[in-house]
Order: C-alpha cells, then sequence, then structure tokens
C-alpha cells in the first residue's frame, strides 16, 4: 500500500515538474519576434500571358493571411516583414479526352518565386525560386468548370501553401 502511494506521489510530482519546465507556447516558432505584419505587394507576372493571374495568387494570399490571423496584413510602411513574388510560368494541359478527341480534362499548372524579408533588419528570411501548385478540372460533364473557376481554386491552394511555408517552414 505504501509502494502505491509513494509511486503515485512520485509520479504526480514528476508530471507537475515536467508542466513547470514547459517555456511559453508560441504558434510562431519561427519568426522572429518582433514581426506582427506582413506587407503582400501584387505578385509580378512577366512571364506569362495569363491575364490577371497575378491578382488572382495576391488576393488568394491576402485572404490567407487574413483568415489565418497569425500575422496582421499591412500597407509596407507599417508593416514588419513584406512577402514579394512573381509568376514564373502558367500551364495549362489537356490530361484526358472524349471519344470525339474533345478535351475532357484538364490540368493548370503554376509556379512562383516569393522572398520573404523581415523589414526592419533587411535580412531575407527565405527564398523559394520553385512553390508549384497543380489542380486538375473537366472542362465538360456534370463536374464541370470554366478555367477561372479551377485557376481561383489553385490560387486558394497555392496561397495555404505559402502562409504555412512563410510561418512555418523556414
Amino acid at each position: 500500500m505504501r509502494r502505491k502511494f509513494l509511486l503515485g506521489l512520485l509520479a504526480a510530482t514528476l508530471g507537475v515538474a515536467s508542466l513547470l519546465s514547459c517555456g511559453p507556447y508560441t504558434f510562431n516558432p519561427n519568426l522572429p519576434g518582433h514581426i506582427k505584419s506582413v506587407a503582400i505587394p501584387i505578385f509580378k507576372n512577366p512571364r506569362t500571358f495569363k491575364y490577371g493571374l497575378e491578382r488572382k495568387i495576391t488576393t488568394a494570399l491576402v485572404d490567407a493571411f487574413v483568415r489565418d490571423g497569425t500575422l496582421d496584413v499591412a500597407a509596407e510602411a507599417q508593416a514588419d516583414a513584406k512577402l514579394t513574388g512573381e509568376v514564373v510560368s502558367y500551364k495549362k494541359e489537356a490530361l484526358s479526352y472524349d471519344v470525339t478527341e474533345s478535351v475532357k480534362e484538364y490540368n493548370l499548372v503554376v509556379v512562383v518565386s516569393v522572398s520573404f524579408i523581415d523589414l526592419t533588419t533587411g535580412q531575407v528570411l527565405y527564398q523559394d525560386p520553385n512553390i508549384y501548385q497543380a489542380v486538375s478540372y473537366y472542362a465538360v460533364g456534370p463536374r464541370a468548370e470554366t478555367e477561372d473557376e479551377a485557376l481561383e481554386r489553385l490560387a486558394e491552394e497555392l496561397a495555404r501553401k505559402i502562409v504555412k511555408r512563410t510561418l512555418q517552414g523556414w
């Protein structure tokens, strides 16, 4: 009986000690502490002919940061960091055809280059020249989408990937 009591007391003591030894938890273990906001200028798009692609990606990225809530989105003059980007490539490829040789399904592929800069120190916190995102969509049938609808999905998925990379991955 005494042995069970002592083992229980030891377990409780170790449990309390382990809780007290933990430092404060942060949702941003990879960001410098002074970075609380980010500026996101419109992405550049000098290499593709897809009109408005840079705006779709930038809008999706701003929305993703706002939804996440970890960093405030601010104008560059008030921001602690800046996330810049450029569209490297945009491709629309046929994936499958119907019996009449008409395209049934397409694949959209976008590659962007991104830099995350600490505006206080001027340090580039990370650069990734090849962030790749693809989505496929049906052009005909009950699940048909337009290219623009598929591009909206792609921009949202790409934005989530960039937010995660910015907040956790460097």
